[in-house]
């Protein structure tokens, strides 16, 4: 068929009208129709428009091609079909229909609902009708001429939008959400709402107006434009969802976190047209983020520095001691040791400690808590949590060592530990006190054992510290000067 023929060539409605058997209904064989029936039949099956009609005393169904679009699996069984059997789902819709046309007076309805059965199961359908009676060659009211223009796809789109418009102004209100922006790409031309205008600190009538996108990109933190610009071109080009965390500088020059999302639209050549999105705060999810980031940071370093004590004390408690039971028996008390200024820490966050409580938490662990035999005084002091530690292993030390062959043995006398706050060459400095006294004559070792190593090196003066340790006949005393450093109380 060429292509004069195919113009000619009658819609599928049309053959489908021919060759029905309307000799066999009320409306009678189709070269008997009356001139105006045909005239109006040959005007509907041309249309591209979905129409119908209803005609004589039973108000036969005839159609066009659009309409049986429309009807779905109802086509082809409705044409000729009564329209109150054709749609019974409707009967008393179209009944008043018929009751009005007939009458001779025309009806429309805009976005009419209802509800039909067009596929084997219920649809909500939204329609614009507008009916027309037909009149025959007397002038009276035969029938009517339905325009029917389904308008579903319209209607559950805006209510789609209005959802999603009354979940975003929820999530506004319950300050989520901060803003929402329209960058009419081709134009290159970006409109916010005020929420957004105030994030960004532009004038809220300024961004309703539009501005160029570059206007919104130059608040935003230098490092995080980059990735920005990546995330926008992937959805421009791919039509990708949008989505980027960033920091958007503030009236005070301090910086907001902000996460935007959105995704760019396009017409049917692909073109990007529209890149509409929304923004919401972040800012205190990613201080959260950044704080546990620190805080797990913070902990496998302070799990390194513990496994190194814990492997420095293992092997000097099993390199120096004569037999294993008595190696182990003083690792484990260094580990308790080390374990209680832990606990001393944690209480406090590990922010800092008292050292008065590590003081305290020494002789609770000797069993000499509340003892006469230990004279503390010193004012209020924190300790970092390392130079904390240092104090806790250190005080242990000298404890066992008073314990075994000093003041703090079987045969009486006990210890002063006072400490002071004093300044040099600017700095605050430390100075504690560890004095025996009462208990038995005290002899220098022929050489240093593992206590006096580890106090010596974990204040020693490469920590800007000094350590001194005289082994008098009245008993021993150890002088320990450390930098003092500025911890906050909490």
């Amino acid at each position: 068929m060429d292509e004069d023929e195919n113009m000619r060539a009658d819609p599928p409605m049309a053959q489908r009208v021919r060759d029905y058997d309307w000799g066999a209904t009320a409306l009678g064989p189709i070269d008997a129709w009356p001139q105006s029936l045909s005239t109006v039949v040959d005007l509907m099956l041309s249309s591209n428009l979905p129409m119908v009609m209803a005609w004589g005393p039973d108000a036969q169904l005839i159609y066009n091609d659009a309409y049986a679009g429309f009807a779905g699996g109802r086509h082809p069984y409705l044409l000729g079909v009564n329209v109150l059997e054709a749609w019974p789902e409707v009967a008393d819709f179209n009944r008043h229909v018929l009751e009005v046309t007939l009458a001779g007076q025309p009806l429309s309805y805009k976005d009419q609902p209802l509800v039909l059965f067009r596929h084997g199961h219920a649809e909500d359908v939204w329609l614009d009708l507008d009916y027309t009676p037909l009149r025959d060659a007397g002038g009276e009211p035969r029938g009517f001429l339905a325009i029917v223009v389904e308008t579903t796809a319209r209607i559950n789109a805006e209510r789609a939008y209005h959802r999603a418009r009354e979940q975003v102004e929820r999530a506004l209100d319950a300050g989520v959400v901060i803003g929402t922006w329209l960058w009419d790409v081709q134009a290159n031309r970006a409109t916010a709402d005020s929420r957004f205008a105030r994030a960004f600190s532009i004038d809220p009538a300024q961004a309703a107006a539009g501005v160029p996108i570059e206007f919104f990109l130059e608040r935003i933190h230098p490092r995080d434009v980059p990735e920005v610009e990546v995330r926008f071109g992937e959805s421009i080009r791919h039509g990708t969802p949008y989505r980027c965390q960033y920091r958007v500088r503030q009236p005070d020059g301090n910086y907001m976190w902000v996460e935007a999302s959105g995704r760019c639209e396009h017409d049917e050549d692909g073109r990007p047209t529209h890149f509409p999105g929304l923004m919401i705060d972040v800012h205190e999810r990613k201080l959260a983020e950044q704080q546990q980031r620190t805080m797990i940071n913070e902990l496998n370093h302070r799990v390194k520095n513990t496994l190194a004590i814990v492997q420095s004390l293992a092997a000097q408690s099993f390199s120096d001691a004569g037999s294993v039971e008595h190696a182990a028996e003083v690792f484990n008390a260094r580990l308790i040791s080390l374990s209680k200024a832990h606990d001393v820490l944690t209480r406090e966050h590990w922010h800092s400690a008292l050292l008065r409580d590590l003081v305290e938490q020494m002789a609770q662990s000797h069993n000499f808590q509340g003892s006469e035999r230990f004279d503390v005084d010193g004012p209020r002091v924190r300790l970092p949590p390392q130079t904390a530690l240092s104090f806790a292993m250190a005080l242990h030390e000298l404890a066992t060592n008073a314990i075994k062959y000093g003041a703090l043995g079987d045969r009486g006398g006990g210890v002063r530990i006072h400490w002071r706050i004093g300044e040099a060459n600017g700095k605050r400095i430390l100075r504690l006190d560890w004095i025996e006294h009462g208990g038995p004559p005290v002899q220098a070792p022929v050489r240093k054992g593992f206590g006096t190593r580890l106090i010596e090196h974990s204040l020693n003066p490469a920590r800007n510290g000094a350590v001194s340790i005289d082994y008098r006949e009245t008993g021993l005393a150890c002088h320990i000067a450390v930098p003092l450093p500025e911890v906050a109380e909490e």
